[in-house]
């Protein structure tokens, strides 16, 4: 009966080797096949990433170039005594 037992759980033991070499088997043979894939959807990331922080950079400096021309207009205001309308 002992031996019974011993002889299953090897079994066992065996089939989930087999298994798991044949779960590492199609997991290297997917990644072979979609790394072109993953490669061109990480170019797209970056580049829509860069698209991202080059707007926002835009949109930094539109706000600083309005708060200089108002500045600017502020200031040839005050000295020319015009008021603001």
């Amino acid at each position: 009966m002992i031996i019974a037992g011993i002889k299953l759980t090897f079994l066992g033991m065996g089939v989930v080797i087999l298994f798991l070499l044949l779960l590492i088997l199609v997991i290297n043979i997917s990644r072979k096949f979609l790394a072109e894939g993953s490669a061109k959807e990480l170019t797209e990331m970056e580049a829509a990433e860069l698209r991202k922080r080059k707007k926002t950079a835009l949109a930094a400096e539109d706000k600083m170039l309005v708060a200089i021309i108002s500045a600017a207009v502020a200031a040839h205001r005050a000295r020319h005594g015009q008021s603001e309308s």
